[in-house]
């Protein structure tokens, strides 16, 4: 989340500073030369790479604050890109003579300000289920596949949180038709199997009710 706030200050330092180049053509023109265009091409296949590599792994860890850098590193990517063709329009306007070209540099800041704007949003909303526990599963959908497991009479108090494919929680109450704990057991473990080939990456805690128990609530209010 830190991230995505460092992205909104770029962001805003970006649109303010074209605004301020539009409110004030006065201002000195861009210089630039191609030993910096160089240097920038450079940070450029830099950033590639760590974008690529850091994706990577981070998806291999399933590393939030990986995957979250490696899209702010991203967003460096196509922000070096614009600076580099609005630096570039710069250097031909000086060098033919062409002073319309210096406007290229604040047009491009528009969609850069966009691109990174993006790329904070995308943070925010793949991080953001995580800090306020948004549910997970529709709690119907859960309790349709534990009522297909042979020996469950009813589901009820469902809840779940996390993300689907990267991490989820569920807990439910359950009334079996067991006569042991051992038979008991058998129809848990065979619930938890359909909700793991189905969901994926789950942690499932599961309370058993007695046989002549049952409840039409299937989530908590």
């Amino acid at each position: 989340m830190g991230i995505a706030v460092f992205l909104a200050i770029a962001c805003f330092e970006i649109l303010q500073g074209a605004i301020e180049r539009i409110l004030s053509p006065e201002n000195k023109a861009i210089e630039i030369s191609l030993p910096q265009i160089g240097l920038l091409l450079l940070v450029l296949g830099v950033n590639i790479f760590v974008a690529l590599y850091e994706g990577h792994v981070g998806r291999h860890l399933g590393s939030s604050i990986l995957i979250a850098d490696a899209k702010h590193t991203t967003s460096d990517i196509w922000v070096t890109v614009l600076v580099i063709v609005g630096l570039t329009g710069v250097w031909l306007g000086a060098a033919l003579n062409l002073p319309q070209l210096q406007w290229l540099d604040v047009l491009l800041s528009f969609p850069v300000a966009l691109l990174v704007f993006r790329s904070g949003y995308e943070v925010v909303k793949e991080n953001l289920p995580w800090l306020v526990d948004e549910m997970a599963v529709a709690p119907e959908e859960i309790r349709n596949i534990t009522l297909q497991v042979p020996g469950v009479l009813n589901c009820h108090d469902i809840a779940s949180r996390g993300v689907v494919g990267r991490q989820a929680f569920i807990e439910m109450h359950i009334v079996v038709d067991a006569p042991d704990v051992a038979t008991a057991h058998k129809i848990t473990e065979e619930i938890e199997a359909r909700l793991e080939a189905r969901f994926s990456l789950v942690r499932i805690s599961i309370h058993i009710e007695p046989p002549g128990y049952q409840s039409d609530r299937i989530t908590y209010d």
